[in-house]
């Protein structure tokens, strides 16, 4: 499956970027929600989660902008500091 397929890559990056970052490091992703057979999914929200639980800290997303392609797609801007 390509949307479980991401977020295990995603995972498996912020596992391997918190090796080398130094505290106080801050980090942001342009990430926009995404619908795959009329299911939406909160690509924001999951990559909070994936943040909280890899010990990020000041983990926060916010609304960039709407899509031009569908009216309940949005771009949004998730940031985090690391330790």
């Amino acid at each position: 499956n390509y949307v479980h397929k991401y977020f295990c890559d995603i995972a498996t990056h912020l596992a391997n970027l918190r090796l080398v970052l130094t505290s106080g490091a801050k980090i942001f992703y342009i990430v926009g929600n995404s619908k795959f057979y009329d299911t939406i999914v909160p690509v924001e929200l999951l990559y909070v989660s994936l943040l909280k639980q890899y010990g990020f800290s000041q983990v926060k997303s916010e609304v960039l902008r709407k899509r031009n392609s569908k009216k309940e797609l949005y771009e949004f801007a998730v940031s985090a500091e690391w330790k």
